[in-house]
This record gives structure tokens, C-alpha cells and sequence, in this order.
């Protein structure tokens, strides 16, 4: 019984090494379009959060999934990261977060000349004012 114990556990740290040898690094973004605050979700003091399953070729986004979200902020969110050019990599997949918040609208950035906060490639934040 204490022979397997060991072996069970011995197995258990092996593979938990393993997984933590795993590159999860996220490409990194070398061009983009500024993604905007839809203005039928501003008509509609609509906000919320819109995550998205996206796979790229290592150059540029060739699919998204979106994860259930509401459709107005969707449709935007995904014509935002259809934009996205990559640095070279391993062709991957990997989630997306867009926050559409009401905090008043952003100055823009001196580097990225958006007026989103842009945490790329894994979180944009925009922001209207209604």
C-alpha cells in the first residue's frame, strides 16, 4: 500500500511538472484597428463582457468563438480582433476578454493611439459615457 502511495504521488509531481513546462505564452500583437464602444449598445446603455475563443495561423486571427454574450457588444468585439496582426508564433488558441463599461470615455494612449485600455492580447477595456 505505502509502495503505490509513493508511486501515485511520484506520478503526481512528475506531471505536475510537466504542465508547468508548458509554454503558455500569448503572441504578441503588432497591429491593430481601435476597437470602439458600439454605438447601438450606447443608445442602449448597454454593457457588459464579451470573451472569445481565438485561434490564429501564427501571423493572424483565422477563427473566433464567441462565448455566450450579448449579440451588440459581440458583433463589435469580434470585427476589433479580426484586425489583430501577430509577431511570428506557434500557431495557437487562446481566450479574449472585451469589457464595454460606462466610465467615461479614455484619453488615448501615447503607444497605442487608442482610447481603450488594451491589455493585448488578452483584455481590452472601452469605455463611453452615458
Amino acid at each position: 500500500m505505502r509502495k503505490s502511495l509513493i508511486v501515485v504521488t511520484i506520478f503526481c509531481l512528475l506531471a505536475c511538472f510537466a504542465l508547468a513546462q508548458t509554454d503558455t505564452t500569448l503572441p504578441t500583437v503588432t497591429a491593430f484597428d481601435c476597437p470602439k464602444y458600439p454605438s447601438k449598445a450606447e443608445s442602449m446603455r448597454l454593457q457588459g463582457v464579451v470573451k472569445m475563443r481565438v485561434t490564429t495561423d501564427g501571423h493572424q486571427v483565422t477563427d473566433v468563438k464567441v462565448l455566450p454574450s450579448h449579440p451588440v457588444l459581440a458583433d463589435e468585439a469580434v470585427k476589433s480582433v479580426r484586425t489583430w496582426k501577430f509577431a511570428d508564433h506557434q500557431p495557437t488558441t487562446f481566450i479574449v476578454t472585451y469589457l464595454y463599461v460606462s466610465e467615461g470615455r479614455y484619453k488615448k494612449d501615447p503607444v497605442t493611439k487608442c482610447s481603450a485600455k488594451m491589455e493585448l492580447p488578452a483584455k481590452v477595456t472601452v469605455s463611453t459615457s452615458f
